[in-house]
């Protein structure tokens, strides 16, 4: 099974989103997990992929005015096998963030999120983190796959050691605890950066393992987002089941060097048993 997760970068420019589509099409690919999708975008996606299964985590909004600013984006999950929706979970504050199917005849669960990012939503990107927490604690012993922008970590060691955003490094390399002052009265910073670590660290507990970093381990610094000044950051993941085989795993970065979107896509190639 060949899988990709992509932040789609909300584009809506007819010519970007064909090579969107065209470089999809390209990959020859088994399910594609897509972020950042708008109620006008998701249309284009639907058209192009026709002939596939297409799950939108708009078709579970009812009042679709609430689809603006900050709520503007979907998830879009295009699976070449049936797929079939899982109720959504609501008691999340974005919960059009969070899109699951089932597919029957691997049986096994996929799961795609965007998580808000901090700097502009402060403690809803910490809420997001410990409802998915619940939710995904709830199917530990399901066979899934779980993907999506977590907008986390802040930083990644060669030793395997997770810096999240709610902590601080000093310039003499010191790691604290620490919160952006902006948020200090919505948050704390150990509640954010336990948040943050329960999901891109400690997702063992929820029976996941991180199929980029068991494929390639931690010498691998590769990024799927880029600071205007060139830090990058891994956000994108892919997550599975213990038992799932990966083949192989990797950033391919020039359809963000191409201007595609401003994240690149992680794909993964894996035996589902």
């Amino acid at each position: 099974m060949k899988i990709i997760t992509w932040n789609l970068n909300s584009r809506t420019n007819l010519e970007t989103l064909n090579k969107q589509c065209d470089y999809l099409k390209e990959q020859d690919l088994d399910l594609m997990t897509l972020q950042e999708v708008t109620l006008n975008s998701q249309e284009f996606f639907k058209d192009y992929f026709k002939n596939w299964n297409v799950l939108s985590s708009f078709d579970f909004v009812s009042d679709k005015s609430v689809l603006v600013k900050k709520r503007k984006y979907g998830q879009l999950i295009i699976s070449k096998d049936p797929i079939t929706p899982i109720e959504p979970f609501s008691s999340m504050p974005f919960p059009e963030r969070l899109l699951s199917g089932h597919i029957k005849n691997k049986n096994i669960e996929i799961h795609t999120t965007h998580v808000p990012p901090g700097s502009s939503n402060g403690v809803i990107k910490v809420q997001h983190f410990e409802e998915l927490y619940k939710f995904l604690a709830k199917r530990k012993d399901i066979q899934k796959i779980l993907t999506g922008d977590f907008n986390s970590p802040k930083l990644e060691l060669e030793t395997g050691e997770i810096i999240t955003w709610g902590q601080k490094v000093s310039s003499s390399g010191k790691v604290r605890i620490a919160v952006n002052p902006k948020w200090k009265n919505e948050c704390s910073g150990e509640r954010w950066d336990s948040a943050e670590r329960n999901i891109i660290q400690n997702h063992k507990s929820l029976g996941l393992v991180d199929m980029f970093r068991a494929k390639n381990g931690y010498m691998d610094n590769s990024g799927s987002w880029f600071t205007n000044k060139g830090v990058a950051r891994r956000y994108d993941h892919i997550f599975g089941s213990k038992g799932i085989s990966i083949l192989g795993s990797h950033y391919d970065q020039k359809p963000r060097e191409q201007k595609y979107s401003d994240h690149s896509p992680l794909i993964v190639e894996c035996n589902i048993l």
